[in-house]
């Protein structure tokens, strides 16, 4: 409901302006020249031209954040990997010690 009021205000106040200044310019754009085009269309033309430009830049940083956090999520997923694998290789090393500790104990028992 707030971006209605906000589209119909913006709306109104466009066609406000545009009634107002409807003079026409002329414009020349390298060796082109563009006669008696309403000041207003230059105006808005202008602001929609902006607001195209930062959509673009803005879909470009998305684009590469999208890809920066996909570059993290391998690296996680990666080190999660290692992480298995170490604690696998703790569980192992720990079997071991403790079976070298029996047996250390059975040879003293032994010598005894």
């Amino acid at each position: 409901m707030p971006t209605l009021i906000l589209v119909v205000l913006s709306g109104i106040l466009a066609a406000l302006f545009a009634t107002q200044n409807t003079d026409p310019v002329s414009i020349i754009v390298a060796s082109y020249t563009l006669n008696d085009i309403p000041m207003y269309l230059i105006v808005l033309g202008s602001l929609l031209l902006g607001l195209l430009l930062s959509s673009i830049i803005s879909l470009v940083n998305s684009i590469s954040s999208s890809f920066t956090l996909h570059g993290k999520d391998a690296k996680i997923k990666e080190t999660k990997k290692t992480l298995v694998e170490l604690t696998k290789q703790i569980h192992q090393l720990e079997l071991e010690n403790a079976r070298l500790k029996e047996h250390t104990t059975f040879t003293d028992e032994k010598s005894l």
